[in-house]
């Protein structure tokens, strides 16, 4: 991934995790899964 890429997930990350979950570790992995298949959806791939 990108350095900007990596940079807006995590404070997209930490955006949900301050005001939505202040979650587990599950939390994050679902967070983060989503994040990369909008991703990829964005990118056609």
């Amino acid at each position: 991934m990108k350095p900007e890429t990596l940079e807006v997930l995590r404070a997209r990350w930490q955006r949900l995790r301050i005001y939505r979950y202040r979650g587990s570790v599950l939390v994050d992995y679902r967070i983060f899964r989503n994040y990369i298949r909008i991703e990829s959806k964005q990118r056609g791939t």
